[in-house]
């Protein structure tokens, strides 16, 4: 069974050096199974998946928050 949080995605068509103060975020789901790694930047998080090694996926909740989405995973309640 896969593993999804929701997450807020960054709109692909908003660039983030020339739309820094609106920035449009698209709620996804997010399947853990698939994600190699997580990594803070400045911004945003940025997720590392399998399928998408060169190009991640950033969000706008922070790596504590991702974590916290992620323990409702564990339970047969999704809380994320």
């Amino acid at each position: 069974m896969a593993h999804f949080v929701k997450l807020s995605v960054l709109d692909p068509g908003h660039d983030d050096t020339e739309n820094q103060t609106n920035r449009k975020y698209n709620p996804q789901l997010i399947n853990l199974d698939m994600v190699i790694n997580v990594e803070q930047s400045k911004v945003h998080s940025l997720i590392f998946t399998k399928n998408n090694s060169t190009h991640p996926i950033r969000v706008k909740e922070s790596l504590d928050q991702i974590l916290n989405l992620s323990q409702g995973c564990n339970s047969k309640v999704l809380n994320g």
